[in-house]
């Protein structure tokens, strides 16, 4: 079996660190269940998590590489959620650490050992038992899409040959790819936040490995993953497309403009302008785009393509995000011009975003 689990277990390290005190098996399992997880999928999460990251503390111990499933032993290597956990494990940070390993019948067994007397290389613990058989695995991902599989599917749409993902790569031609999702605390009840980084490299491109990232809210995270890969298909994915890998595959989706610079022509391939949380009609941000392109000619740019990313965010009319990105680095005298131009809309909450590649054009 090949499937990972990395984004399940994402899912589930959040589902532990909800709420101020450590929370039951009975409540995680709630929450994971509430927020669309499969109960295959909730129950290995549950057993498989807080056993992985109580390993990252018993170096020492003679550990089990096989675990009870009811009456039938199993290796531990054919569960492929253990094995996202332990990978994620690997990485953890102390606060998932105490909070979700020490927790684990394993961790405990040692510390009441330890307790009594016995040293930390004289251990031997026998295989973690799971009373009740877990359900059995289904198909599918359990309620937790894959961001790079979404992803891959949206290349696949525009004509394109995908590789993988292959240890969370994907590839096309000379492209690669990979996507992450960082789950945020939920912003209110029944409400999840669900933010996707994907990092693209190309040859071509000035700087290696650009991230761009997209957040999407909904009750389940299925929901909050699909909004999230959706406003970067419509934003970010049809400019890479067009401009990095099949000029013409997303010629519908963007628009070309010439841009005159001091290091010579570019071509710029702009995605759809993004308008975040109003329903009201919002201007178009071409003159800003204008200011921020006139600024530019005073930054030297070399002959590869270059990424810039827009995001601004008004409240009444203040601005309380201005994020401009240039070549996935922060741009201080772009974040300038958006703070000296009036707002899209004098009152509400409204969010701006523009992506595009800059591509040096034919001599």
């Amino acid at each position: 079996m090949s499937r990972v689990f990395d984004e399940a277990v994402v899912v589930g390290v959040a589902a532990f660190h909800e709420g101020a005190e450590p929370p039951s098996d009975d409540e995680v399992f709630r929450r994971l269940r509430t927020a669309g997880v499969q109960e295959w999928l909730a129950e290995r999460l549950i057993g498989f998590l807080p056993l992985a990251f109580g390993r990252r503390v018993l170096e020492g111990v003679a550990l089990a590489d096989t675990f009870l499933d009811g009456g039938t032993v199993r290796p531990l290597a054919s569960e492929p959620v253990y094995l996202a956990a332990a990978a994620a494990a690997e990485v953890a940070g102390r606060d998932d650490i105490e909070r979700i390993g020490l927790r684990s019948a394993e961790f405990h067994a040692v510390n009441q050992a330890l307790h009594a007397g016995s040293q930390m290389t004289d251990l031997a613990i026998g295989p973690v038992t799971f009373p009740d058989p877990l359900p059995p695995v289904e198909d599918g991902d359990g309620g937790v899409p894959s961001p790079a599989a979404i992803f891959a599917a949206f290349l696949k749409g525009h004509g394109l040959r995908v590789d993988g993902p292959e240890a969370g790569t994907l590839r096309v031609d000379e492209a690669s790819f990979s996507a992450r999702l960082i789950a945020h605390p939920s912003p209110m009840d029944g409400v999840l936040m669900a933010q996707v980084d994907v990092a693209v490299d190309h040859p071509e491109m000035a700087e290696p490995w650009m991230v761009e990232s997209c957040a999407g809210v909904g009750p389940t995270w299925r929901e909050a993953i699909h909004q999230a890969m959706v406003m970067f298909e419509r934003g970010v994915v049809h400019p890479i497309v067009e401009a990095l890998l099949s000029r013409g595959a997303a010629a519908d989706q963007v628009s070309w403009e010439r841009y005159d610079h001091p290091s010579g022509a570019f071509d710029l391939c702009l995605g759809a302008q993004l308008t975040l949380f109003t329903a009201d009609p919002v201007p178009s941000a071409e003159p800003l785009l204008d200011r921020l392109l006139t600024e530019l000619r005073e930054v030297p740019l070399s002959r590869a393509v270059h990424a810039l990313r827009v995001f601004t965010c008004h409240r009444d009319g203040e601005l309380i995000n201005n994020e401009l990105l240039l070549d996935g680095e922060p741009w201080e005298a772009g974040a300038r011009v958006v703070a000296a131009t009036a707002p899209p809309l004098p009152a509400g909450m409204v969010g701006q975003r523009l992506f595009g590649l800059l591509v040096p054009a034919p001599d």
